[in-house]
């Protein structure tokens, strides 16, 4: 059953006032009771406290009459029983008289065994007040008690006046309810109800497809009521605005498909091509059949076959581009289905990737590269520590012996051996491209004269060596070796690719800006180092693989496929970048950019430094050969020297004779502790302890060493080291 709106109104408003007169009335009452109680406690204790004045004088005198002297308070409406008991609650006189026997309560006796001020209880609804009858003795002597008074008030007064009240407060609440009725009916008709339907009328008419007049809401309507049914009329009107608005959006979609950058089409169920935006057609052309694009391992018909069970088909394939050339696309297909269920066709787009997969190739290069040194970075450790002890030992018998002695060139040339196995251990670093470069200020033309001397031996005489060196081009800031290796490598390779003979040419220029356009360093000034060659050139296939480490297309024996990865490594340490181009039999270019520097003056040339000194040097160092080279090259400089072959050994050392010891040489690579973490146990013995880090890594190769220098450490010594090294080092640390 539908109740109509004036009804639910009026419900709620009568169940509202109700509840008010209720609440209200309820909230009186309970004052109002509150307050006469109060009332009758009042009246009730100072007529009981009366009637005992009156009954202590009947008591003293023996007067058993003893209420005629409280004749009022007997003739009161309200009281309805007068007690007098004696001190041990016998009656005494009562009025009625025919109450006297009736016993007291047992809370008075209670309450005056302990107690001698008045109280009062509450008796069926009425009030029941005991009084003692006090009597002085003397004037100083304590009252005491010689009887009690009991006085009952009657309440029934005050209910009468309760009922009264509430029969009141019902019946303004029925009128109240009545008159607001009736009263919001009449409101809600005029300005609810009658414009509501009026409002219904007209979408009802809309809903049948006819405009209503926009006349407003009827007169007399609540505002919001006039908003709307002023909105709804907007509304019908927006609409019809926003049909056409409709139309104008579908052009801009269109234009928007015209002009996004991806190739976007739709398909029939066969493949075929029944729309296309210009994007596609800039790629592809006039082709009608998704079959003539995708020449990848994925034909289109079987492409079409996945997508038509899949909702969305993402594959990566090589297509054919507008002109004939290969590109690689990003293809998103999603089938569209018909009523039946039935594939009835496909939506789709086509990014053009080539670019993305060239850079995501550059990126795995990059991380052979990152690999390779990683590996070449622990082998250069390793056999840095070798050499320390080679390199260490062959000094100290060169110390010990002289020029013409039977040890002295065997010790020569030890030394000499090991020194060059240094030098190759920093060429080994170098493809970590985190070794420090030796980096001085070098004019790139005098470079490749020096170069071309060492040319002219490995080359052969069939190979004409053409330079085309620039005048006035400044200066880079290079480590002279490492550039060096990189012409010597590229040439060597273009000595290769020209068995029969031919032209190698090396040019250099400054170009003022570099010619990479991926790189953010394309508006530096840069040198240009050009080496070319008129041999057999390289595939395309081959060219995507010429700087990965360990690729080679020479026979077996003859190259190790690292000499093109050497350059990569060394030309990024030094901040530039390398270009290159070739054809097959048509020879190949390699373009090296360098970033040009400012002039850097002569180094300071060091003064001789005594290395002879005093104290105790705490070495610590797993390997043994290290630890030993190390004491018998520092006693000999005057140091008294203690080794410990691990951390903790080390550690209980120091906290032993910290107090003595005045250097620490600290080993980074150890097991059961690394440096990093004896160098803080260190500390924490004692804070000022002075330690030299010690490392067959470079600085820049290992991460914790600079993080050491900041906190406190004093210097680092890179093994392989000779004895002026370390002892230099040493100075230092005692100075500090």
């Amino acid at each position: 059953m539908k109740i109509s709106l004036q009804t639910k109104v009026a419900v709620i408003v009568a169940l509202v006032i109700i509840s008010v007169s209720l609440i209200s009335t309820y909230q009186f009452i309970s004052a109002h009771s509150r307050s006469k109680e109060q009332g009758r406690v009042i009246r009730g204790m100072a007529l009981s406290y009366a009637l005992s004045k009156a009954a202590e004088e009947g008591l003293i005198n023996e007067d058993l009459d003893l209420i005629k002297k409280a004749s009022n308070i007997i003739m009161s409406q309200d009281v309805i029983l007068v007690q007098v008991y004696s001190n041990i609650w016998e009656p005494i006189d009562a009025f009625p008289f025919n109450s006297l026997k009736e016993p007291p309560g047992s809370e008075a006796v209670r309450h005056f065994n302990d107690i001698s001020s008045p109280m009062y209880l509450k008796k069926n609804g009425d009030f029941d007040f005991y009084s003692p009858i006090l009597f002085k003795a003397t004037e100083n002597s304590a009252p005491m008690a010689i009887g009690f008074v009991r006085v009952i008030l009657s309440s029934s007064s005050v209910r009468k006046e309760i009922s009264r009240i509430v029969l009141t407060n019902v019946l303004i609440a029925v009128v109240l309810t009545l008159f607001a009725i009736v009263s919001i009916n009449m409101l809600l008709r005029r300005l609810v109800i009658r414009p509501v339907i009026s409002l219904y009328k007209s979408v009802a008419m809309f809903k049948n497809g006819t405009l209503p007049d926009n006349q407003g809401a009827l007169p007399g309507s609540a505002d919001e009521i006039k908003e709307l049914s002023a909105e709804f009329h907007h509304m019908c009107t927006s609409i019809r605005e926003k049909e056409e608005k409709l139309i104008e959006s579908d052009k801009r979609i269109r234009s928007l498909f015209e002009r996004v950058e991806h190739g976007i089409f739709r398909l029939d169920s066969d493949g075929h091509i029944i729309e296309a935006n210009d994007r596609f057609r800039q790629l592809f052309g006039g082709v009608t059949d998704l079959c003539d694009i995708l020449v990848g391992d994925l034909s289109a018909s079987k492409c079409l076959k996945n997508a038509s069970t899949e909702k969305v088909l993402h594959i990566e394939e090589k297509a054919v581009g507008k002109y004939g050339d290969e590109i690689i696309v990003s293809l998103t297909l999603y089938r569209e289905m018909d009523d039946a269920g039935n594939v009835k066709g496909f939506d789709g787009y086509i990014i053009d990737i080539t670019e993305n997969k060239r850079l995501e190739e550059r990126l795995i290069r990059s991380q052979k590269m990152e690999a390779v040194g990683t590996l070449a970075g622990g082998m250069a450790h390793d056999f840095n520590n070798i050499l320390t002890a080679i390199l260490g030992y062959s000094e100290i018998i060169l110390s010990m012996t002289e020029e013409g002695s039977q040890f002295y060139k065997p010790a020569t040339i030890i030394y000499e051996a090991a020194t060059r196995g240094a030098d190759f251990g920093k060429k080994i670093l170098a493809l970590t491209r985190k070794e420090k470069l030796e980096a001085k200020s070098l004019n790139i033309n005098d470079l490749v004269r020096s170069s071309i001397d060492l040319l002219q031996r490995s080359i052969h005489k069939n190979i004409e060596i053409v330079t085309n060196l620039k005048k006035g081009i400044p200066n880079i800031k290079a480590d002279l070796s490492q550039l060096q290796q990189v012409i010597l490598n590229l040439a060597v390779n273009a000595r290769d690719a020209m068995p029969d003979g031919g032209k190698l040419t090396i040019e250099t220029s400054f170009i003022g800006e570099g010619a990479d356009v991926n790189t953010a360093r394309e508006k530096a000034e840069f040198v240009k180092l050009s080496i070319s060659d008129t041999g057999i050139g390289m595939d395309k296939l081959t060219q995507g693989h010429i700087f990965d480490p360990f690729f080679t297309t020479k026979d077996v024996g003859k190259g190790t496929g690292l000499g093109l990865y050497i350059v990569h490594s060394i030309v990024s340490n030094h901040g530039g970048y390398i270009n290159f181009y070739s054809e097959p039999n048509k020879g190949t270019q390699f373009s090296i950019y360098l970033p040009v520097t400012k002039a850097v003056g002569p180094e300071e040339a060091h003064d001789a430094i005594d290395l002879q000194g005093s104290g105790t040097i705490l070495v610590i160092d797993d390997e043994t050969f290290i630890r030993e080279m190390c004491k018998d090259m520092l006693e000999r400089l005057g140091y008294k020297v203690i080794s410990a072959e691990n951390g903790p050994e080390g550690i209980k050392i120091f906290r032993e004779m910290k107090d003595e010891i005045a250097v620490v040489i600290l080993d980074m690579v150890m097991p059961v502790m690394s440096g990093n973490e004896v160098f803080h146990a260190l500390k924490t013995i004692k804070n000022d302890v002075k330690v030299l880090l010690c490392s067959g890594y470079s600085q820049n190769g290992f991460a914790g060493i600079d993080e050491l220098l900041r906190n406190g450490a004093l210097g680092f010594i890179q093994k392989p080291f000779a004895r002026q090294t370390i002892a230099v080092e040493i100075k230092k640390a005692l100075s500090a």
